[in-house]
């Protein structure tokens, strides 16, 4: 029944010797979730290579306070986790939970880490899966960071605003970055940005408010 399975998800399958398709069907093994179940934590090592036989997943990433919705992974879809982890070291910020009822298919990441040099269409059906994936995730994680990024400074000054009941603040751009916890070529380019915008005007430690309301609902 398993091998059946794998073939059905994996291309390469049939391509694999007789001992290590057992050793695959073997190995591998189908799994059921409630909505809501965790199916990966934050900083969780990945495992398996995971496929979604049935329901739909969503990955999160979760370095903040408020988790980043990154991806759903539908019927068919491949989770990339395992291997981001081991072939580029990354995705342990990266929760998957799933979205509704579903049922998945694991397969041991060691496993696939030891074949695929046997096997070298298995390293590249893996690439594939995650680069699919990876250009999306660096877009989404590139702009969110850069408006979570933009809401820090334009909190940092219309709090300062207000706490100094003044339009007009005496404060320079290292001083933003030590407090706010950004570079300070960050700093200003997000201030370029915020005067372009018409919400403020910046000059050498003086960063005069235009549209305070404005900053408030950045």
């Amino acid at each position: 029944m398993m091998r059946k399975v794998l073939e059905s998800y994996f291309p390469f399958f049939n391509e694999l010797d007789e001992d290590d398709r057992q050793r695959m069907s073997f190995y591998s093994f189908t799994q059921d979730f409630k909505a809501g179940d965790v199916i990966l934590a934050p900083d969780d090592k990945c495992s398996n290579i995971i496929i979604v036989i049935e329901g739909r997943l969503k990955s999160l990433y979760s370095d903040r306070e408020h988790p980043l919705l990154l991806y759903y992974l539908n019927e068919n879809d491949v989770c990339t986790l395992a291997s981001s982890q081991q072939l580029y070291g990354i995705g342990n910020k990266i929760a998957l939970i799933a979205d509704m009822d579903s049922r998945i298919l694991k397969t041991p990441s060691s496993l696939f880490k030891e074949l695929k040099d046997k096997y070298p269409q298995m390293s590249i059906y893996l690439r594939k899966n995650f680069m699919d994936r990876f250009s999306d995730i660096l877009y989404i994680l590139r702009s969110k960071g850069l408006s979570y990024a933009k809401q820090q400074v334009a909190s940092y000054l219309y709090d300062l605003s207000l706490n100094s009941s003044s339009l007009t603040l005496h404060v320079k751009q290292e001083d933003i970055s030590l407090d706010v916890g950004l570079s300070r070529s960050q700093v200003s380019n997000i201030l370029r940005t915020l005067e372009l915008e018409g919400m403020i005007t910046s000059s050498r430690g003086i960063v005069q408010i235009n549209d305070l309301s404005a900053l408030g609902n950045v």
